[in-house]
């Protein structure tokens, strides 16, 4: 007859097997994170800051996750502070809203690569000249195409596109003072990404 012991760590190899392979295999997956390089981001957000939209007098701070790998949502604030270089309008305006929009990434890996989208913006507008201040809701909407060049975690992001804006007032069923039209839109905006 053959010995307990015997039987028992047999008993023990048996069970433990399932756990040693299944270790084993765990092991054996890597989990690759995507390289990093000056148009392919190995990070899946970006928080930028573009101060120098002067065609339409805009700062812009806005933050941008990749839902893809060619695809990327973002949101942001827009503040105008001042008329705009191609303003049709001698009011300086103040506008304050957000501002949404799409990128997709033809080259690269969102958000570093080359890319184009369209965005769409609301805004709190106050106009105001000789006869006073009328607050009122801006609109905005079009397309544009840039860069994001990452260098390290900073993102150094290039675009020019072109929209349509109505920041004006309206008063008794006619438009009172405001800038409204098409009209060209820059990108050089700074950040990181992470």
């Amino acid at each position: 007859m053959k010995s307990p012991s015997k039987w028992l760590a047999v008993a023990a190899l048996a069970l433990s097997l399932p756990f040693t392979a299944a270790a084993e295999e765990r092991d054996d997956r890597v989990v690759e994170r995507p390289y990093h390089s000056i148009l392919r981001s190995a990070w899946d957000n970006s928080v930028t800051v573009n101060p120098i939209d002067m065609f339409t007098g805009m700062l812009n701070v806005e933050y941008e996750r990749a839902v893809a790998t060619r695809l990327g949502l973002y949101g942001g604030v827009n503040f105008g502070y001042m008329r705009g270089v191609l303003s049709n309008s001698d009011v300086r305006p103040l506008t304050v809203g957000p501002e949404i929009g799409l990128r997709v990434y033809l080259i690269g890996r969102a958000p570093g690569g080359l890319w184009i989208g369209p965005y769409g913006n609301a805004a709190w507008v106050r106009n105001t000249d000789a006869s006073g201040s009328i607050d009122s809701l801006g609109l905005g909407f079009g397309a544009m195409a840039g860069i994001n060049l990452l260098l390290g975690q900073f993102n150094l992001s290039l675009g020019a596109g072109t929209g349509y804006h109505d920041y004006s007032s309206w008063s008794a069923g006619t438009r009172r003072i405001g800038s409204f039209g098409v009209t060209p839109r820059l990108r050089l905006a700074l950040g990181a990404v992470f």
